[in-house]
């Protein structure tokens, strides 16, 4: 099935500067710089890309209240503390895309006028670290970061930090708390990191796996985005399935496919044929659904009919016989 992060199923290994260009690599970033940063933001708000770290939000309309702050300067924060038990989708990308994860942060740093850029990455994930870093050295080299970016006078600086391993650790304004130097605790909001955010300025912090869209929208256009997906939910969604199925992995699919296919055509089916007694479509951040329910389509809307939601994509399912809370299913 096509994908648009993974257009030929998941990468084995990862993917140089030269293999990415081969493919469009940084011409995204070539004609954003060739119009004006409302012009990118009006793009990435027609295709409706929403985060994909569990909150949904318009990553647009982030994009302009990030922008419209008068403080100065502005960041850029790319979370991909991935803390999510269960989830692997933004380490996969990381460790295998990140000219496509870097280029999207530059556009959106293009985006909101954001003079450095802060990579946040799992502590646990040394092949991803130094897979972006890799990418941030022949980014450097090639003048896609730096001063004077491809001759436009856009001047970007780049740090990497390492996320604390916890699951407070990657929601946003922890994430800030955790550059600073402090403790991964949340922060009371309002205010929000549009506003006010890292170092006291204003900051977008975007997910991995959102920023990997970023690319291929400002290269192909809104209306080619939003051919994926369904008319509420445009796009793809990468999902992880983990010991319960046969084919455990991460596998891309357009917003309203059926969880049935997840779980069965990507996943393999169960292990050992067992049977479904309920399933955890964003586990642990999200409602049981039972059995019954496998066909509900794969998008935050219908989730939400169901009774449950689609959080980051991590789907746990739950095998008759299971012992939870002391009770056997």
């Amino acid at each position: 099935m096509e994908g648009i992060l993974f257009p030929h199923g998941v990468p084995e290994g990862r993917e140089s500067l030269s293999a990415y260009r081969s493919r469009g690599g940084y011409e995204a970033l070539g004609k954003a710089l060739q119009a004006s940063p409302e012009e990118l933001i009006k793009i990435v708000s027609d295709a409706d890309l929403r985060g994909r770290g569990g909150g949904g939000f318009p990553t647009g309309k982030k994009e302009q209240f990030t922008r419209e702050a008068p403080e100065q300067p502005r960041y850029l924060v790319v979370n991909g503390g991935e803390d999510e038990p269960g989830s692997k989708k933004d380490r996969v990308l990381l460790e295998n895309l990140p000219h496509l994860v870097l280029e999207g942060a530059i556009l959106g740093a293009y985006a909101i006028g954001a003079t450095k850029i802060y990579l946040y990455i799992n502590a646990q994930y040394d092949a991803a670290t130094q897979s972006i870093n890799d990418a941030i050295a022949e980014a450097q080299n090639a003048g896609y970061l730096g001063k004077n970016i491809l001759g436009r006078g856009f001047d970007l600086d780049i740090e990497v930090t390492a996320a604390p391993h916890n699951y407070v650790a990657g929601e946003d304004t922890a994430v800030i708390e955790v550059i600073e130097g402090k403790k991964a605790w949340p922060r009371q909001k309002p205010p929000f990191p549009v506003t006010v955010g890292l170092f006291g300025k204003p900051t977008l912090v975007n997910n991995v796996e959102t920023l990997a869209n970023v690319a291929p929208i400002v290269l192909r256009g809104a209306d080619w985005y939003r051919k994926f997906g369904t008319a509420e939910s445009s796009g793809t969604m990468i999902f992880s399935l983990n010991d319960d199925v046969n084919r455990p992995g991460v596998y891309e699919l357009p917003f309203g496919m059926p969880l049935r296919y997840l779980i069965e055509e990507c996943g393999g089916g169960m292990k050992s044929g067992k049977k479904i007694k309920a399933i955890m479509p964003a586990a642990p951040s999200s409602a049981f659904l039972s059995a019954d329910k496998i066909d509900t389509p794969l998008d935050p809307n219908s989730m939400r009919d169901a009774g449950s939601a689609l959080g980051c994509g991590v789907v746990r399912l739950i095998p008759q016989g299971s012992c939870i809370g002391g009770e056997v299913l």
